[in-house]
């Protein structure tokens, strides 16, 4: 049987900077798309065992090569944990998709009446996540993953014909006009 934990017991979080308090140095900032980018696996995600949180959206993704230096703003929460008790893959499904977890936000969002229903660190800390033996995680988390490329595919291959589709069209209509 899975084992529940607080994610405060297995994972350290460093939350990002006020964009106000960014220096000239720090330019290189985490934007919305590359956490779309590292959660659609657009990069190529490195062994580090570390997730990003988008708190605006409630989703999580690994941090991909490409983007594991940049400064993070405070929209967005690093979390750093070890790779034999968590998958971040794994991690990932349960924050974007798990019913666990979506009960447990779903009780913090309760009596909330701000429009942006945005977490904080503490209340992160305090989910719980159930946690299978290490390689069912894997598995778990590499269906995830391939699942979520796939899907990025589709998109892409529906978006190509659309762009296709418009170019006929575009073409029929020309000759049209240069046969009056």
């Amino acid at each position: 049987m899975a084992e529940m934990r607080q994610l405060n017991e297995i994972m350290s979080f460093s939350l990002g900077k006020n964009p106000t308090r960014i220096h000239a140095q720090e330019l290189r900032l985490y934007s919305p798309e590359n956490f779309e980018n590292d959660l659609s696996c657009v990069n190529v995600h490195d062994k580090r065992s570390e997730c990003i949180i988008n708190l605006m959206k409630t989703k999580a993704a690994p941090v991909s090569t490409a983007n594991a230096d940049k400064c993070l703003t405070s929209n967005f929460l690093r979390c750093k944990f070890d790779s034999k008790i968590l998958d971040k893959w794994y991690f990932c499904f349960q924050f974007n998709e798990g019913k666990d977890f979506e009960q447990q936000i779903a009780m913090f969002h309760q009596g909330t009446t701000l429009s942006v229903k945005k977490l904080n660190v503490k209340t992160i800390g305090e989910l719980k996540i159930r946690l299978p033996e290490i390689e069912k995680q894997r598995v778990i988390g590499e269906l995830y993953r391939r699942s979520l490329i796939e899907n990025r595919l589709r998109i892409k291959q529906a978006e190509d014909m659309n762009h296709l589709t418009l170019a006929l069209i575009r073409k029929i209509e020309e000759d049209e006009k240069d046969g009056e």
